[in-house]
């Protein structure tokens, strides 16, 4: 095989695990509450996540009504629930008391909570004028009241900006938390691709404000729930790239999938423990009878919580097409043009990786000889990972394959 072609080298185990893979629900978003419960039935079922991250505003005055069914599913499955509470500002002492007589019925116990009075899910400039009423330094101190047994988080169901403007007591909190969407400042493809170079460092930023804290990435996806800088998310009829918007019609294809695997990649490698990817319903729904490909992602990666990663280097290797082509495509953007993810399965001598293309362009794979299991591949064509007769037989021949835009491969060898 010739040298310029992708090669697999599994270095020596890493000190880091995958992390804990889960999906986001929100309550306000359950309108007709026993179809859309059957619906995240069958999800929770088909996926499997490790967690929920469940969004309860207790200004809804339905959302107390809704949560005892959420509840319910996950205790049935042995999913783990953590609340995310937006409480009211005057008084949160209040709110939170009749949320946890509510929990005193339902099925099961959250692992976990953020309490987050209602004003702070907005921004404000350092030296702007700040809420006026109770801050998320007293609203814990009530849910630990509350729940002094419980892991209490700091930080904003919102953005790292939101978190790094209002720093939590890192001696108080139990968890650290925020999400992370890509369509904040631009929508178009290069530069929602190019917010993955930016997560190694937020991660290190938000490490760095509670070094000893569990570190939790809540609900992220292409789309945003909220607009913490302005009045209301821009309008989008699920056809638009456009900022904050919780509608991105990529959420629904092959896009979503690859940057939800490059985010995921970075992130672990970066040592987050727990990260929620797209939701089980809307905003950010993984689809269902199919699933969208995200949702083949989730599932796949969510079985892996817990395995040991290990070091995957690559480099892009030239295709056979035309070297103008090849250069347009390396001077057009300096993000990584590939993602990738390996780790140690939980059967012997079976190792796994991930690789996916975040270009629009094909990327040339190749493979060192070893003895390949299996190789499956997701594109938006077909409904999960199929396998491909054809990439296997020329990977172990030693020859290049050309990994299609978007596209991600999963390989199994033996050691």
């Amino acid at each position: 095989m010739s040298d310029d072609c992708q090669t697999i080298r599994l270095g020596d185990p890493l000190a880091l695990t995958l992390p804990s893979i889960g999906c986001g629900v929100w309550l306000n978003r359950l309108l007709d509450l026993e179809p859309d419960l059957a619906r995240l039935a069958w999800q929770l079922d088909s996926v499997a996540p490790r967690h929920l991250d469940v969004l309860l505003d207790l200004r809804d005055s339905q959302a107390l009504e809704r949560l005892p069914g959420v509840m319910a599913l996950a205790a049935e499955r042995g999913v783990a629930v953590w609340l995310y509470v937006v409480c009211e500002d005057r008084d949160p002492a209040r709110s939170l008391s009749s949320l946890a007589r509510r929990l005193e019925s339902v099925p099961g116990v959250p692992a976990g909570m953020l309490v987050t009075p209602a004003a702070y899910l907005k921004s404000y400039q350092p030296d702007g004028v700040w809420p006026s009423g109770a801050s998320p330094r007293e609203a814990l101190a009530a849910a630990r009241t509350l729940w002094p047994g419980l892991a209490l988080g700091g930080g904003v169901p919102t953005y790292f900006t939101e978190l790094n403007r209002c720093r939590p007591d890192p001696a108080a909190i139990d968890f650290i938390t925020h999400a992370v969407s890509p369509i904040v400042h631009a929508a178009d493809d290069r530069s929602v691709m190019e917010t993955l170079e930016s997560v190694p460092d937020i991660v290190a930023s938000c490490r760095a404000l509670a070094p000893a804290a569990t570190y939790r990435i809540t609900t992220t996806a292409i789309g945003a729930w909220t607009n913490p800088y302005g009045e209301r998310l821009t309008p989008n009829d699920g056809t638009q790239r456009v900022t904050l918007s919780d509608n991105d019609p990529r959420q629904r294809g092959q896009f979503a999938a690859a940057w939800s695997l490059g985010f995921l990649a970075r992130a672990a490698l970066a040592g987050v423990d727990s990260l929620t990817l797209s939701s089980l319903g809307p905003p950010f729904d993984i689809g269902d009878s199919p699933l969208h490909p995200v949702g083949h992602v989730i599932t796949g990666l969510a079985r892996m919580s817990g395995q040991t990663l290990c070091e995957s280097p690559f480099e892009i290797g030239p295709l056979e097409i035309d070297p103008v082509e090849i250069s347009k495509v390396r001077k057009r953007s300096e993000i990584s043009a590939l993602a990738t993810l390996a780790w140690q399965t939980a059967l012997p001598a079976i190792n796994e990786a991930w690789i996916t293309n975040l270009t629009a362009e094909p990327l040339a794979l190749g493979l060192k000889r070893i003895e390949i299991v299996d190789v499956t591949l997701l594109e938006s064509e077909r409904d999960g990972f199929q396998p491909t007769p054809e990439l296997r037989r020329r990977l172990e021949e030693g020859c290049r394959i050309a990994l299609p835009p978007l596209a991600i491969l999963s390989v199994r060898w033996r050691e």
